[in-house]
């Protein structure tokens, strides 16, 4: 019985356990950013030029967007079939709040992710909806990983 039981309970503890993570976006990371959006007219911005700095520990992922224009906090969910080179990760950007139109400006950003073990390579493609008071609009952002180095982004306060 005693067997039994420890054995169950082993088996369930298991199965409960936290899912091993497995890709890794930090690193120094280049590329562009496009937004559409309205506010009482359509407008665009772009950058095409933009940098992005991410630090990951686990699934936990801070980054920072044209050298401090831009703070997110976010998660990683690995792939199933390749969880070590891809998977998606989901970002909020700092001071977001739960009140649409107002300050401060809030975003949340779906990414898909490619990287390579032992390899700088990486791509990171998002969309985004933002809004902030007065307008409202989506980003898409694409990114190709030029190191691995980690710059120390620092979680959203």
């Amino acid at each position: 019985m005693f067997v039994t039981t420890a054995l169950g309970s082993l088996l369930l503890c298991a199965a409960s356990a936290p899912t091993l993570f497995a890709f890794d976006l930090t690193g120094n990371w280049t590329g562009k950013w496009s937004c559409k959006g309205f506010d009482g007219a359509k407008f665009t911005s772009s950058n095409k030029i933009s940098t992005m700095a991410v630090t990951q520990v686990g699934n936990t992922i801070n980054v920072n967007i044209d050298n401090g224009d831009f703070y997110y906090n976010g998660g990683a969910i690995p792939d199933n079939g390749k969880p070590d080179e891809k998977g998606e990760a989901v970002l909020v950007q700092c001071g977001t709040d739960n009140l649409p139109l107002a300050d401060p400006e809030g975003e949340v950003v779906r990414a898909t992710v490619k990287t390579k073990l032992g390899s700088p390579k990486g791509s990171f493609k998002a969309i985004s909806i933002f809004e902030n008071t007065g307008d409202v609009g989506t980003c898409k952002y694409n990114y190709k990983r030029k190191d691995t180095v980690n710059s120390s982004v620092a979680p959203c306060p």
